[in-house]
């Protein structure tokens, strides 16, 4: 009788002891525990769950504030993948903040005055515009999360289910006819055309003032050829930024080269050649 008492308090003990372990190691507030929880979420940042992103559902999931089934987007998927992370039971959808059903918006180009309300709404940069000028979305970068539509003050967006048999593709691009079009109607008064011309020529870029692009997708509207030159345009800013990151890295290094090479010549010249024994014997000897 006293072995077995003693077999199961032994027990008990270990069993405490793996428990505070575990505790210790994936503590609600552990940011290891938020980051696993992260990588589960589908990072749309819509705010159906309640919480203004992803990494404060995270959060609020690792410290068990929220459960684990307030994303719509994720859906059962999501929840089941949670469950088996934290070891808690996969529970049905709430969809109180979405029915849990994919959207994209939709601007009506009609009723749109081109207020710009909506472009700081949407938390993953997916409408581009212009103040004054006709807004649209980019689709394929929309989460549905439906934050635009509170500010439009006309009420011109609407949300639509993402049904792929009745998405239209977009039409094949065309070579370039040189028409014109798409230069009166950008609000920085650039040439789209040359820009789009000189893609590969960085220098000729900067001198057409590629950087003053706003990448509000006007000349895309009216190219009678389809070119998606906006899109040109962000990759072409892309490259341009990186040359100039690579060149500052340049310069820095060189810097550093420098520096290094004065440094060696400081301690070349202010270096001792003897020993300190050496000297101290030379010092002794001619006493």
């Amino acid at each position: 009788m006293l072995t077995g008492t003693l077999v199961l308090s032994l027990v008990g003990l270990i069993c405490t002891g793996l428990l505070l372990i575990a505790t210790r190691r994936f503590h609600p507030n552990d940011q290891e525990v938020v980051t696993l929880i992260l990588k589960e979420l589908p990072q749309t940042q819509c705010a159906q769950c309640g919480y203004p992103g992803c990494r404060p559902y995270a959060q609020a999931i690792a410290s068990e504030d929220a459960p684990i089934n307030r994303c719509p987007p994720g859906g059962d998927s999501t929840i089941r993948a949670l469950a088996n992370l934290l070891g808690r039971p996969a529970l049905p959808l709430d969809a109180s903040g979405g029915d849990g059903i994919a959207k994209v918006a939709r601007i009506r180009e009609s009723e749109c005055i081109g207020c710009t309300l909506c472009l700081p709404a949407c938390p993953v940069d997916a409408i581009i515009g212009a103040p004054q000028m006709l807004h649209a979305i980019i689709g394929e970068a929309c989460t549905g999360c439906e934050l635009c539509i509170a500010p439009c003050p006309v009420d011109c967006i609407d949300m639509l289910p993402l049904d792929q048999s009745e998405v239209t593709p977009a039409p094949a691009a065309l070579p370039c006819i040189h028409c014109g079009d798409c230069i009166p109607v950008c609000p920085r008064q650039l040439t789209p055309v040359q820009l789009y011309q000189q893609d590969q020529s960085l220098d000729v870029l900067v001198s057409l003032r590629l950087t003053d692009c706003i990448e509000c997708g006007l000349c895309d509207r009216v190219c009678p050829s389809n070119i998606p030159l906006t899109k040109t345009f962000i990759l072409a800013k892309q490259r341009l930024a990186d040359r100039q990151t690579a060149a500052l890295d340049a310069e820095q290094t060189e810097q550093r080269a420098d520096q290094h090479e004065a440094r060696l010549q400081v301690q070349s010249v202010t270096s001792i050649p003897d020993s300190s024994d050496d000297l101290l014997a030379r010092l002794k000897g001619e006493a």
